[in-house]
């Protein structure tokens, strides 16, 4: 299941949707069709860390989804594509993200807790969530 969130400034009117959950993906994966799939759009660096663990591990399992990460000091959103790499119950790897802006590590943000985020665009504190969308795979 996924979620589509639309945020719309207020003073430019600039919109962005953020997508939270699977969208549209198998969550849980084996390496070769992670590595081989043309939805997943995998850092570079990310890819290279899963075929290192590859390497020394056979049974690993490869969870993606999109999370929504709100900056702590310039509280722009983004949305993520996160991927875990597990070998078992042993969880492997997990990205782990900057901000684009500032470059100060993101964090996982509650999304219905967030009453206002900073504009991308414009900068202003008007740039609030104004739809919901509901999305199934």
């Amino acid at each position: 299941m996924a979620h589509s969130y639309l945020f719309n400034c207020r003073r430019c009117k600039h919109s962005q949707q953020l997508y939270e959950g699977w969208r549209f993906m198998e969550h849980d994966q084996t390496v070769e069709s992670v590595l081989n799939s043309t939805q997943i759009k995998l850092h570079y660096k990310t890819r290279e860390k899963i075929t290192s663990l590859a390497k020394t591990h056979h049974q690993l399992q490869v969870k993606t989804e999109y999370k929504i990460y709100r900056c702590q000091t310039c509280l722009q959103l983004s949305d993520k594509l996160v991927v875990t790499v597990w070998n078992g119950e042993q969880r492997l790897h997990q990205t782990q993200f900057k901000c684009a802006n500032c470059r100060a590590r993101l964090k996982h943000t509650n999304i219905h807790r967030v009453k206002f985020a900073i504009c991308p665009k414009c900068k202003s504190k008007q740039f609030e969530k104004s739809k919901v969308l509901m999305l199934w795979n």
